[in-house]
Formats: C-alpha cells, sequence, structure tokens
C-alpha cells in the first residue's frame, strides 16, 4: 500500500470523516492525488460513503474490509478443498480392487506405467504435495535446462519450508552449469543438499521412501511409479551409497572431482566407449569430452585413444591425484 493511502486512511480514523478535497488540502497534495487514494481504499474497502450525505467518507475497519474481499472467496476454495478431499478418498479406495485384480493377472503390485508426460508430471506435483519427511532425487546428464529449474525452484522451496529433506544429486558436470549453479544456491541456502558424482545410475525422484519415480527406458515421454515397498526399500538403498561417495555441490571442480572425470573418462574409453557415448553419460558437450580426451593423450603420449584409456585405468588407484591446471578448473568441463 502506498504512503500516501496509509496518510489518507490515517487522517479520515483520525477526523471520522472527510471528503477527497478536505483530504488533499489536510494533507497538502493535489485534489488528483487525494482522489488517487481514495479510490485505492474504497476499492480495498477501507473507506465507505457515509449514509445520507455529500460525499463524505469514513473509515472502515481492516478486518470487516478483509472480510469482504476475501471471505467469499475463502469460503469456496474451503468448499473446493474439501471436494478434492472427498474426490481423492473416494477414488483411492479403489486402490485394494485394482491391486487385486493385478494380482490374479500375475502383475507386479504396486507398479504403474503412465505413457504421457502430463500425467507423471500431474503425479510427481502430487507426490510432492503431499511429501512430508524426505525428497531423494538423481538427475544425471551435467546441467539442467533453465525452464526445467525455474518450474522446479517453487516447488522444491515449499518441500523445504514444509520441514521436508531434500537431497539431490548431480554429475559433476553440473558444477559449470549457470542456470544449475543459480538453483543450487537457492535450494542450499534453504536447507536443501545437493551433492554431485562423476557417473549416476539414472534419473529418479522418491517421496518419503514410498513412491519412486523412474523413466521409461525407450519412451521419454513416460514414466514408472513405483510403490512397491521393497523395490523402493532397495532404490533408497543405492541412492544412500552414492550420496556417501558424492561431493557437496561448488561451482568449481576440487582435486578429487578432476580425477574422478579423469578416471570415468578413462575406463570408458579402455572399453571402447564413443566420444558422444562418453559425452552424453557424463553431461558434457561434445567438443567438451574431445578436450578431455586430447589432453589425456598428451599428457600421456598415448598414440590412440584406447592405448590412453589403458594405461590411464592401470594407474595404481594409491597413486598421488594429479592437480588440474589452473586453467582447465576456470573453464570448466
Amino acid at each position: 500500500m502506498a504512503d500516501l493511502d496509509i496518510q489518507a486512511y490515517r487522517h479520515v480514523l483520525e477526523h471520522g470523516s472527510t471528503s477527497p478535497e478536505a483530504l488533499a488540502l489536510a494533507l497538502g497534495v493535489s485534489t488528483g492525488e487525494a482522489e488517487t487514494a481514495v479510490a485505492n481504499l474504497l476499492r480495498d474497502r477501507l473507506l465507505a460513503p457515509v449514509p445520507g450525505s455529500d460525499g463524505l467518507l469514513t473509515a472502515v475497519s481492516p478486518r470487516t474490509a478483509a472480510a469482504e474481499l476475501v471471505g467469499e472467496e475463502e469460503d469456496a476454495l474451503r468448499r473446493r478443498l474439501a471436494e478434492l478431499d472427498r474426490t481423492r478418498a473416494r477414488l483411492t479406495a479403489l486402490n485394494p480392487l485394482y491391486e487385486a485384480a493385478g494380482q490374479r493377472r500375475g502383475e507386479v503390485g504396486g507398479i504403474d506405467v503412465v505413457d504421457s508426460r502430463e500425467r507423471v508430471m500431474t503425479l510427481i506435483s502430487d507426490a510432492a504435495g503431499r511429501c512430508a519427511h524426505e525428497c531423494l532425487t538423481v538427475q544425471p546428464g551435467g546441467g539442467r535446462p533453465a525452464g526445467h529449474l525455474e518450474r522446479a525452484l517453487p516447488r522444491d522451496l515449499a518441500l523445504i519450508s514444509r520441514g521436508v529433506r531434500m537431497r539431490t544429486l548431480y554429475q559433476h558436470t553440473a558444477r559449470y552449469s549457470p542456470p544449475t549453479q543459480e538453483y543450487a544456491a537457492k535450494v542450499t541456502a534453504a536447507g536443501g543438499e545437493i551433492r554431485t558424482l562423476g557417473e549416476l545410475f539414472g534419473k529418479m525422484v522418491i517421496f518419503d521412501r514410498e513412491t519412486a519415480f523412474l523413466p521409461v527406458w525407450d519412451n521419454p515421454h513416460a514414466g514408472v511409479v513405483l510403490r512397491e515397498p521393497s523395490a523402493v526399500a532397495f532404490l533408497c538403498s543405492v541412492f544412500n551409497t552414492a550420496w556417501s561417495l558424492a561431493e557437496p555441490f561448488a561451482t568449481s571442480y576440487s582435486s578429487l572431482t578432476a580425477n574422478a572425470l579423469r578416471t570415468t573418462i578413462a575406463k570408458m574409453l579402455a572399453d571402447g566407449s564413443k566420444d558422444e557415448v562418453i559425452a552424453r553419460k557424463l553431461g558434457m558437450s561434445l567438443r567438451t569430452c574431445r578436450r578431455h580426451i586430447s589432453e589425456m593423450m598428451e599428457e600421456l603420449g598415448a598414440t590412440s585413444r584406447f592405448q590412453a584409456g589403458y594405461l590411464l585405468s592401470a594407474c595404481s588407484p594409491a597413486a598421488a591425484p594429479v592437480e588440474p591446471p589452473p586453467a582447465r578448473a576456470a573453464t570448466g568441463p
């Protein structure tokens, strides 16, 4: 609310009633400014015409104004929420029938394949809204698109504000993604936890150790909703193992993360993986991937990609880590 609006409201409270002209004179402002303030106060129901008067206005209690402006909408919202609760209860009451039918058909209970991205996102939003304790997320492939992060940020901050412990795993290459850096800064400032690893086992979101969302390997628009307790518990265990090996998110590589990246590339080279496959699995551009490989071959004096991978893979695990050159750390993966 503008300062002039507050001054006008205070003046009316102190003097009982007034007109826009008298208000302008009392506040030392133009008639137009006084009329604008009066219009704002009338809109907010903080002023009302004095019955039987010629243009005089009187102050209204803020509680009364709020009841007039918000009360009807609040009542409608309460009725709508109650209706939604009844709808949810009516539909979820059929879950035992659905699961029993699946068992009779020999299907695995607690697994649904949803073939629509919109439905998957709706289910994730619903699970996030009901999440009360913990949210585990795995996001492989380097930095995420800015649009995805912008949509996820309000939901994730809302989870944290409700006391939900939120832990997220990215790959090391996400450290150099500006949108991911900005998202990570806001989430960690709110109390979320983010770590990175060289490689990740796949995309996954788990809410309250009860419901897991997984991708469908041959359909990027579909998703698997997993609720079978033993399977979800296993996925949580896999997450915790990866979490214990990961490093806190930072906007640069440490010597540990730099060597983890080199080791991962070396293993893939030794396995004969193509540059495109390595780049995709590590979440980096093809150009950056080839630069890393070229630098590694030059350092080792290797004449082939396979030879470079073999030489690096054959190094003793106890060997001292190689500190990356400053220029490489500043440039990013």
